[in-house]
């Protein structure tokens, strides 16, 4: 009877020390990633080991291509090129709403340019 309590009092401190141990090393990880001259904006997995990220660096926004060997930047973004999306509520006609209001002001921002 006292292996089995013995036992589970060990399991239980292995799951809280690894609980710990989880915990520390994630505030780690996040300290180390953070910059005074850049910031991740957003990113979006394409793949395995593949990502496309915004990147502010310097008042300037980047869409960068991020594969397991290389990072391309793919175009420099202006500031009103960048819009949040909507998240996805309802799969239906809003969503298509949306994708319309989205490709009309996409539209609206390529005229601008030309």
């Amino acid at each position: 009877m006292w292996r089995v309590i013995a036992t589970f009092l060990v399991v239980l401190l292995i799951i809280y020390g690894s609980y710990l141990a989880s915990k520390y090393i994630g505030r780690g990880l996040s300290k180390s990633s953070s910059s005074r001259y850049m910031r991740l904006i957003d990113q979006i997995t394409m793949g395995q080991d593949r990502h496309i990220a915004i990147i502010q660096v310097s008042g300037k926004y980047l869409l960068v291509g991020i594969t397991a060997g290389q990072i391309h930047v793919l175009s420099e973004l202006q500031d009103e090129e960048l819009f949040p999306l909507a998240p996805d509520e309802e799969e239906g006609g809003a969503g298509a709403l949306d994708f319309k209001a989205m490709m009309e002001k996409l539209n609206d921002l390529s005229k601008k340019r030309r």
